[in-house]
């Protein structure tokens, strides 16, 4: 069958599919470039995903490093703070050896009592007054009450070990007796 004049001969069947090929073709191209690009896409967010994990390990361990080495400074600190009351203990227990007589080891003993105090106080450590006070569970604790009409009730009466703050913060409360009235 020949074509009429004007109109145009239909195309061969293999050229028309390859017609319809060449745009399924291309989107298909276009998907895979699509495809590349955002595999691309997720190794570099994995890759800087990994490296930010790794950074926030390495800040974990290189923080816990410097904890642990201020640790260890003020405990050198501290230690230095004690030494020469050692120092002291030991020429007083020296020196009592060499004499005839405790008074001059009670002497010495005294000296670093008066030693190792004033060292506590540098160090921010006070010692809670407690005795002739009203009774305060906040820095008391009462291990025994004791009747008198000398003292008002809940007054502390004996201080049976020495309590302490730390820069106003409680490191150990005094161990005391408190009063009561005397029962009829």
């Amino acid at each position: 069958m020949t074509p009429a004049r004007g109109e145009m001969a239909p195309e061969r069947p293999e050229e028309a599919r390859e017609a319809e090929k060449e745009p399924v073709h291309s989107e298909l191209e276009e998907l895979k470039r699509k495809v590349e690009e955002a595999t691309a896409l997720a190794e570099e967010l994995k890759d800087k995903w990994l490296r930010a994990a790794a950074e926030l390990e390495n800040f974990k361990k290189r923080s816990l490093r410097e904890r642990e080495e201020m640790i260890r400074q003020a405990q050198e600190s501290l230690v230095r703070e004690f030494l020469p009351i050692l120092d002291n203990l030991q020429r007083a227990l020296a020196h009592a050896d060499n004499q005839d007589g405790p008074a001059g080891l009670v002497e010495g003993i005294k000296m670093i009592e008066r030693q190792f105090s004033s060292t506590l106080e540098r160090l921010g450590v006070t010692p809670i007054e407690a005795l002739h006070r009203a009774f305060d569970p906040g820095h008391h604790e009462a291990m025994i009450q004791v009747e008198s009409d000398d003292y008002e009730p809940n007054t502390v009466v004996e201080e049976l070990e020495k309590g302490y703050l730390w820069h106003d913060r409680l490191l150990r409360p005094a161990k005391v007796a408190v009063s009561k009235r005397k029962e009829a």
